[in-house]
């Protein structure tokens, strides 16, 4: 299995992303987390992150989750199962569950990470939803936004694709507060957490695993 799971944007390891990610540079890039947003500002920041990855030296395609909402599991499989990285994006954590639950990119992701077939990164909202549980999430993010489209019910559940809680943008200026008030839940809660700061990133590979500052 390999996550790169950062903080804020893509960390400063993209060499070590590359080094993941191999050969196959093409990214796929989800932005449901933002679907809160006007439509006019969630295309801005897609566009700014296009800008960002191709930087990177990354192929960029957003795969928009909305329009696989219904569709039969196979379609979104096999555009999943060609890409080099799966990217998901910072914004509301419980508006990407429900997007990637009602698409069932949950079990594909769990499935295919096992699997090897690429890399899964992810910053903020990204990141945390690779844990095993949202719970916590909801002293930074609010679980009760529910876009157009999505249904009320909260997905408690992450991926389960870390042992341990993660807890971003820790010490920021922005969203300092909120993220303590996560490690404080988790230390409450007898949760095993890592904090990671912004630029810091998260890291498996294979039986490799470290937060790397």
């Amino acid at each position: 299995m390999r996550l790169y799971l950062s903080s804020h944007g893509l960390g400063n390891h993209i060499a070590t992303l590359h080094e993941m990610v191999g050969d196959n540079k093409k990214v796929l890039y989800i932005d449901n987390a933002k679907d809160d947003l006007p439509a006019d500002e969630r295309a801005q920041h897609v566009a700014e992150k296009h800008a960002e990855f191709e930087k990177a030296g990354l192929d960029f395609y957003e795969l928009d989750l909305r329009k696989y909402i219904g569709k039969p599991p196979e379609l979104l499989a096999a555009i999943v199962a060609a890409a080099g990285l799966v990217w998901c994006g910072g914004g509301n954590t419980f508006i990407l569950r429900r997007a990637m639950k009602y698409t069932g990119l949950d079990t594909m992701l769990q499935n295919d990470l096992k699997n090897d077939l690429f890399v899964y990164g992810g910053s903020s909202a990204g990141s945390i939803i690779a844990t095993k549980t949202l719970r916590g999430t909801e002293m930074g993010d609010d679980p009760y936004v529910v876009p157009e489209g999505y249904d009320e019910e909260i997905v408690w559940q992450g991926l389960g694709l870390l042992y341990l809680q993660l807890v971003p943008h820790f010490g920021s200026e922005w969203f300092g507060e909120e993220a303590q008030a996560m490690a404080d839940y988790f230390d409450e809660n007898g949760f095993k957490y890592a904090t990671i700061k912004d630029g810091e990133v998260y890291v498996v590979n294979g039986q490799f695993e470290k937060r790397l500052s």
